[in-house]
């Protein structure tokens, strides 16, 4: 939707200048990628420009992470703003015509008024029949005007209905794009943020329990070193099937960032929580992986979670934070476990 030039050696030079940019400062060659690179090299999104410029001055290399999240917050909220403008234009289209039809309907309904009143007022006691058959015609001609409008208002209606639904159709479509990770399919990390705030809000008004676990995938950057990045997706995609599978309706998985994983859990305690999280890391480990390409067995990968419990107060960071301690925790315990705020304190009650 968003074109920057219809000019194939200007496209053509940002290509490879931001390909030629990939390369220097060793981003992955991924679609996405590229898109958010593309942009970077056309010199049109100055905030896009400023943050990269930012990260690189910082000397902070442009990892997995990073191109994910300028992805999202660069690339499809701005597919997903183009799709609303065009939806935006197209539904200012109909209305417009509409209205006309309807100016031009309440026109007509005052001409018959009009109409009716001049022929009325013509007759009297002493009209004769020519008169009266003069009014009659008169009458029904306006009426036949009149319908011939209320009918071509209403089918103008009907097909105006359905272009509604078609515009509604794509705005919900491209929000939902917007708000999904491409990869897993799971929610992204725009969605992530927006849903945790809107459980955290209506628990604290309910007084509801609810939880949040975080969880990461373990010793994935040695795995993808190994097998490579299209195995590492792979990973990925079958680390979310799990998540998804194991979780209540009304629960909400997510792609936190690279290979960790949120799933926010509305009206659970810490144990419910707690067992979910033991199912969904034994449903990973049981997966055994196979390579696509070759049919080699790569073994079986793991998880460790961490799980925080909502508390009076709590904002989406607070919730985070400890949710990430727990995560943490389990990492130090010795990966492939789950680790809730009861455990992650017991230790330093006993030290103390």
């Amino acid at each position: 939707m968003n074109t920057y030039t219809d000019d194939i050696g200007v496209a053509t030079e940002w290509s490879m200048k931001a390909l030629g940019l990939m390369a220097r400062h060793q981003v992955v060659p991924l679609p996405t990628n590229y898109e958010v690179w593309f942009r970077y090299a056309s010199g049109q999104d100055t905030t896009l420009n400023e943050e990269i410029d930012q990260h690189l001055k910082e000397g902070k290399k442009i990892d997995e992470d990073i191109s994910t999240d300028l992805h999202q917050r660069f690339v499809s909220h701005a597919s997903l703003t183009d799709t609303t403008l065009d939806a935006g234009d197209k539904l200012n289209s109909e209305v417009d015509k509409i209205l006309k039809l309807v100016q031009q309907t309440v026109g007509d309904s005052s001409a018959l008024g009009s109409s009716v009143r001049t022929a009325s007022e013509g007759l009297s006691t002493k009209s004769t029949p020519a008169d009266i058959r003069r009014v009659v015609e008169a009458i029904m001609s306006a009426s036949v005007q009149m319908e011939s409008r209320s009918k071509e208002l209403e089918e103008r209606l009907n097909e105006t209905k359905g272009e509604l639904n078609a515009l509604q159709t794509n705005l919900t479509k491209a929000r939902n794009e917007a708000r999904t990770d491409g990869l897993t399919g799971v929610a992204n990390r725009k969605a992530f943020d927006e849903t945790l705030l809107q459980e955290i809000t209506r628990a604290s008004s309910e007084r509801k329990d609810m939880c949040l676990i975080i969880g990461d995938i373990d010793h994935f950057k040695s795995f993808n070193d190994t097998w490579g990045h299209r195995t590492g997706d792979q990973v990925l995609r079958l680390v979310a099937s799990c998540l998804k599978g194991g979780v209540r309706e009304g629960d909400t998985v997510a792609r936190y960032g690279g290979e960790e994983f949120a799933v926010i859990m509305p009206g659970i305690t810490t144990t419910g929580a707690e067992t979910i999280a033991n199912a969904m890391r034994e449903a990973v480990q049981a997966r055994e992986l196979v390579k696509r390409s070759t049919g080699e067995t790569l073994g079986r990968v793991t998880m460790s979670l961490g799980v925080a419990t909502l508390r009076a107060g709590d904002s989406p960071s607070a919730l985070i934070e400890r949710a990430d301690a727990c995560l943490y925790t389990a990492k130090r315990s010795g990966r492939n476990r789950v680790v809730s705020e009861e455990q992650h304190a017991a230790p330093k009650a006993k030290a103390s």
